[in-house]
């Protein structure tokens, strides 16, 4: 027994003296991860993600004392912004004989500001990411620019002046050099020489706020810019984080002839160049629109576009994919290299391509810890392929959800998704520390990457879904990666650990909200029907900003038209959607309505205000909802309808109860989101009694001692007056505080407490009487690296 104590002895001397303990163990880290059982194959499902795919083209007319207000919705959203109403080149006027007399240059007016905002605005609530295409003509007009170079500079200046681009620029994805030229595709234009269009680049490239990027019609232009022969593109890298890797193209004659009608000199060198470029910045256009010219040539034949496509990173296209790709299958012959697309074995080409536009991830593989001790550690480890063609161009932010019940709680994770190039698996790892009072139980776990700054009630959009079966929460927005049981601990340094990772552990629910996304976002989402008939049924919901109407329905038609309507009082309010995107609305403007739908299900949001003039306390009658076929003579396929509905006073708290035990000194911040209308009020509560000038939506317990035990509540006051009372945080305990290192309880941290410590770890004691001091990593484990800490923390309190 002493040899085996003297080889234990200097074991652990010398790993001590060589430092080998000092990387971190933490609880989980024992136990090992075990596989989450989610299924590893691709689906073909189409995917709308943010800043790629198809882009929702809005042809924006807008011109002096008139620029409206539009209502876009989509993933992409492409603004082609047409100024020319503004430009003395396109407000003139043509004689019978085809003389053009010149108009008048306008500045970009505060009309012009104001309905940009509003649309931009409406964006961000539609869940949409935005690019934006200047320019001042939309008909083929030739020379439609401003009189002067200065002029068009002048506009540009207006532009940045306004901070328009800078306040959205979140959701902007990139910006079009557009501006000169037929269409904006700078050609046929005053100035569209290349000295010109290089200083339009390096113009925008100041205006748009870093690192939002900037993209140009071919790739001269980008030669020009950068002081290069064109030849040199064969062999150009940008720098990363340079002005020269914020720049892409758009391709507006895409698989039109072997040069793109001519955007490409040499399409072997500037296509190498641009799958250099188009890892940090935008690649995309729109398909020739002459399709027999393009069939002069083979660019566009599968087996030469698709491993094109893959080489240039193409992240989108507006909507017109040849339709003569339905014709071919895709198969062994279309593959390329270092990626596995056998899940579209037998797909359309059209279909293909249209899925793998942008990035389109796939979980190959994921493992996490199977348990896990309240406080203690998660450790999750994935393995994630990149089939489509390109990689996110704009960082995603990337955290790690864990729901139960509809309650969630989240962290940041430092993951970044733009390095998960096309055709490359990546392998990550997460490791986070949970909170103490997480309940014990089943958690799911999620990884959530999102586009944005978006609020707490708009968690679900702009939000990224992989392209694996059965892993999607709609609600949260956030991929299913596993779940792990939680089990109890008493152990006081796991308890009192309020963080979850680097978050703040505030605990956020889904419970009882309406989310307008086509779909039952969660259990209970749409309650029991407010009518019933033969061929659907239809819910009704409201809170102080938006009126939430869904209904089943038998996808039977072959052109989809859904409608809804209703009386507020002796008005009859008519809105409804088709499938080619027309919104018909017999009141003028709908803006800030929603309509989102899937096989079987629709649901529209209307806003109270003006547009159905919806308030709390209006009574609603004649509330119907019909689908009609469009292909077949607008035959009326579902019809469904509730004789009244009273909209009532209500708004949403996203926010649910967390409950801590706290450390005794300790301070712990509560908070709460919710979504009351105009600017609420709020006073927050501890065991029922107000706390004095707590009066904002975030309040911090401070130096916490065994009187701040208790229930925590706040009452919110929403400008229309509704009252909600949330509770938010319940303390359950306040720990008193401890000497650290005080394992013999003395009151005092010295050499006899690490010696304590060394002959536990040694079999000479086999009872500590504070363990928890004994555990200064604070992994909920006892070993050399404790000892380790509790040595170097006596030599500093010595010093």
């Amino acid at each position: 027994m002493k040899r085996l104590r003297k080889a234990a002895a200097a074991i652990l001397s010398v790993l001590i003296g060589t430092g080998s303990l000092l990387t971190p163990m933490h609880p989980a880290a024992a136990a090992a991860k075990t596989d989450t059982g989610i299924s590893a194959l691709e689906s073909t499902e189409t995917i709308l993600n943010p800043g790629m795919g198809y882009t929702s083209t809005l042809w924006y007319r807008c011109a002096p004392g008139k620029t409206a207000v539009e209502n876009p919705s989509g993933a992409l959203v492409l603004m082609f912004i047409d100024i020319g109403a503004f430009s003395s080149g396109e407000n003139g006027t043509t004689d019978s004989a085809g003389k053009y007399t010149p108009g008048k240059d306008y500045d970009l007016d505060d009309t012009f500001f104001a309905g940009l905002r509003g649309t931009f605005e409406n964006c961000r609530k539609n869940g949409c990411t935005i690019a934006v295409r200047f320019r001042y003509d939309d008909n083929g007009t030739q020379n439609p620019e401003p009189a002067t170079f200065d002029m068009l500079k002048h506009h540009i200046q207006q532009i940045a002046d306004s901070r328009l681009l800078n306040d959205y620029q979140d959701i902007l994805m990139y910006v079009e050099s557009g501006f000169v030229g037929c269409y904006g595709e700078q050609w046929g234009g005053k100035y569209c020489s290349p000295e010109q269009k290089a200083e339009l680049l390096d113009l925008l490239l100041d205006v748009v706020p870093d690192p939002v990027p900037v993209t140009v019609r071919t790739p001269n232009i980008f030669a020009k810019w950068a002081g290069i022969e064109q030849k040199a593109l064969a062999d150009w890298q940008s720098e990363p984080g340079t002005r020269a890797a914020r720049v892409g193209l758009f391709d507006d004659g895409y698989m039109g002839s072997d040069s793109d009608l001519g955007t490409y000199t040499d399409r072997e060198a500037e296509t190498g160049w641009l799958g250099r470029q188009a890892t940090t910045s935008y690649f995309g256009g729109e398909f020739s629109g002459d399709l027999e010219y393009a069939q002069k040539y083979d660019t566009y034949l599968p087996q030469n576009a698709i491993p094109e496509m893959y080489k240039t990173h193409l992240s989108y296209i507006n909507s017109n994919i040849f339709g003569l790709y339905e014709n071919y299958k895709f198969g062994k012959d279309y593959d390329v290299p270092g990626v596995d697309n056998s899940a579209y074995y037998g797909q359309t080409v059209r279909k293909f391509i249209r899925d793998h536009l942008g990035y389109r991830f796939v979980i190959r593989k994921a493992s996490m810890s199977k348990t896990a001790p309240q406080g203690g550690d998660l450790q999750l480890a994935f393995s994630v392929e990149n089939t489509g063609f390109a990689n996110p161009v704009r960082a995603q932010k990337a955290e790690l959800l864990l729901e139960k019940d509809g309650n969630y709680i989240r962290t940041p994770v430092l993951l970044d998704s733009r390095q998960w190039r096309s055709c490359t698996v990546t392998d990550e790892q997460i490791s986070v520390q949970l909170p103490g009072g997480l309940a014990p139980g089943n958690w799911k776990a999620y990884l959530k990457l999102s586009v944005g700054d978006n609020t707490t009630e708009q968690t679900h959009l702009r939000s990224v879904r992989f392209a694996n079966d059965g892993i999607w929460n709609t609600a949260l927005g956030a991929n299913y990666i596993g779940t792990v049981s939680i089990t109890e601990t008493d152990n006081p340094l796991l308890l009192t650990q309020t963080n979850f990772g680097t978050g703040d552990g505030t605990v956020y629910t889904v419970n009882g909200f309406q989310i307008t996304d086509g779909a039952v976002s969660h259990e209970g989402e749409h309650g029991s029907p407010a009518a019933e008939s033969a061929s659907g049924k239809l819910y009704l919901h409201n809170d102080e900003q938006y009126l939430y109407i869904t209904a089943t329905y038998n996808p039977t038609a072959e052109s989809e038209v859904h409608n809804f309507s209703l009386y507020n009082g002796e008005e009859r309010y008519r809105i409804y959607y088709a499938s080619g995107g027309f919104v018909y609305f017999n009141h003028g403007e709908y803006t800030g309505c929603l309509q989102k739908h899937s096989p079987g299900i629709v649901e529209f949001r209307v806003p109270f205000g003006p547009v159905m003039n919806l308030e709390p306390g209006v009574k609603l009658t004649k509330i119907r909802y019909f689908l009609q076929d469009e292909a077949n003579d607008w035959a009326v396929c579902s019809d469904v309808t509730a004789d009244s509905y009273e909209l009532k006073a209500d708004f949403p708290v996203y926010t649910a109860k967390r409950t801590v035990t706290l450390n005794e000194g300790k301070t712990l911040l509560l908070k709460v989101e919710d979504g009351a209308s105009g600017e609420a009020k709020y006073q927050w509560y501890h065991d029922g009694k107000a706390i004095s000038g707590a009066v904002q939506s975030s309040w911090q317990l401070s130096c916490a001692d065994s009187s701040a035990a208790g229930l925590y509540t706040v009452a919110i006051t929403s400008a229309a007056g509704t009252v909600r009372t949330a509770e938010i945080c319940e303390v359950l305990n306040v720990l008193p505080q401890k000497v650290s290192g005080d394992i013999n309880r003395d009151g005092a941290f010295n050499l006899a407490d690490a010696e304590l410590l060394r002959d536990y770890l040694l079999a000479k004691k086999t009872e500590l009487p504070d363990r928890s001091a004994a555990d200064p990593d604070m992994n909920g484990r006892l070993d050399a690296r404790d000892l380790t800490l509790l040595k170097r923390q006596l030599h500093l309190t010595k010093a």
